[in-house]
């Protein structure tokens, strides 16, 4: 619709909901994407810190076996440290 001596339309009530409503779909359905992103950015970190932490306990369990070696060997080093100092 133009209005008299102007050159520019203008929308009515009816033309100016119906484009609101259309913006208002475009950005529900843009928040609803940006949601599920955000939820599989989340699940993603999730499951790749809980591999992280997999890795990091199987290493820690391997490691276990020769640490225990390592401290019995270090507790004999200390003990005979410590009689040597008590026997002086």
């Amino acid at each position: 619709m133009l209005l008299k001596n102007d050159s520019t339309p203008v929308m009515t009530n009816v033309q100016c909901d119906v484009l609101a409503e259309r913006i208002a779909a475009v950005l529900r359905q843009r928040k609803t994407i940006g949601d599920e992103r955000r939820r599989q950015e989340q699940e993603y970190r999730r499951l790749n810190s809980e591999r992280a932490l997999a890795r990091h306990y199987k290493l820690r369990g391997e490691l276990r076996k020769e640490s225990k070696r390592r401290n019995q060997e270090i507790d004999r080093v200390y003990d005979a440290i410590m009689s040597a100092n008590a026997a002086t």
